[in-house]
């Protein structure tokens, strides 16, 4: 979803004459587009910004704007902690950016634009053509969450679950299809929650795979990121019958431990996980899937441990993204008090998953 927005805030800043450049020295602007989900990615912004106040500091300072999740969450401290930051600009203001330049430029006046505005936001984007031209191409169709697990700080920087117009990603489609893709990749935080009604009319994420399997040159479909409870029927029914969609699924499941699942507020258990799969298995024996992992979630014990791996070795997941559990501010676990399965299994490549 990065990716998308970075590549959508290029397509604004062209409104007002700003290009890309591949040679770094010779830059006017650097935007830091961030990620807010481990704490090693707010780090990351930090130390990027010190590798700019180097490469400058016998030139002409660029104007510094970091945009995305970590300017949300850490808004005004962010620039509190690193003068050299300009602006920050949430992930549901960076339409505002072209503007929000053309102001600092006349004012120099720091910056921090961090509000909530999903809705003027894509109606916003939807007046500049998207630029992509690859051959699959990423298209945001849902924004926000509403599940509120408690490891993940999703809701408090993206907001509650938006779903954009179902004609204005349509369009949207066509027009990375006119450009050259023959991909298209849905993005979401909770992508599978799409819903969006109009003239009486409900549309949900298999309302836009079947009205996408019918656009001409377009090759393939893919979707991501789902939550196990909004797997419906009428979407697992797409894999039947929908033949440019891939018979590949991203499913996270984060632990194999119906207490941990509890515990992390995920609201779905083993059972109706495993009965999603057999489900699409039943329908498309081609499919595969992959899915998401924490290791040393608080009060994790060696049998929640091993319940993950049996999984594992149940299901067969072709890939993973496995991650020790990180302690994200404001979130419910993170008042949790951590044990010592996170201190003794600290190098993921002890783990059997891979």
């Amino acid at each position: 979803m990065n990716e998308y927005d970075s590549n959508r805030i290029y397509d604004v800043l062209a409104t007002i004459g700003f290009n890309k450049t591949k040679v770094r020295n010779e830059a006017d602007c650097f935007v830091l587009n961030t990620c807010h989900i481990r704490e090693k990615a707010t780090e990351k912004v930090y130390h990027e910004i010190g590798r700019v106040k180097k490469d400058f500091r016998n030139n002409k300072k660029p104007l510094v704007i970091v945009s995305g999740c970590v300017a949300q969450a850490e808004s005004e401290e962010m620039i509190k902690r690193e003068p050299y930051i300009d602006m920050v600009i949430g992930p549901q203001s960076y339409h505002k950016v072209g503007d929000l330049i053309l102001d600092y430029e006349r004012k120099r006046k720091k910056v921090n634009e961090t509000e909530f505005d999903v809705i003027t936001k894509f109606d916003e984007l939807g007046k500049i053509s998207n630029s992509q031209n690859k051959i699959s191409s990423l298209l945001t169709i849902q924004e926000g969450c509403d599940k509120f697990c408690h490891f993940c700080v999703v809701p408090y920087t993206r907001g509650p679950e938006y779903s954009r117009p179902f004609n204005q990603i349509i369009d949207e489609a066509k027009s990375l299809v006119s450009n050259g893709s023959r991909e298209i990749i849905l993005l979401g935080q909770n992508v599978n929650a799409y819903y969006f009604s109009e003239n009486k009319k409900n549309y949900r994420l298999s309302s836009l795979i079947r009205e996408l399997n019918n656009i001409n040159n377009l090759k393939r479909i893919r979707f991501t990121t789902s939550h196990p409870n909004d797997m419906t029927d009428d979407l697992i029914d797409c894999y039947k019958d929908c033949e440019k969609l891939m018979p590949f699924l991203h499913l996270p499941v984060q632990s194999g431990s119906d207490r941990i699942l509890k515990s992390m507020n995920r609201k779905h258990n083993i059972k109706y996980y495993l009965k999603i799969i057999e489900k699409l298995k039943s329908i498309n024996s081609y499919i595969k899937f992959s899915s998401d992992f924490i290791i040393g979630y608080p009060g994790e014990t060696e049998k929640d441990y091993k319940d993950t791996i049996d999984l594992i070795e149940r299901v067969g997941f072709i890939n993973s993204f496995s991650f020790i559990y990180s302690e994200r501010p404001g979130t419910p676990a993170a008042k949790k008090k951590l044990n010592n399965i996170q201190e003794s299994k600290k190098d993921l490549k002890t783990y059997k998953m891979f």
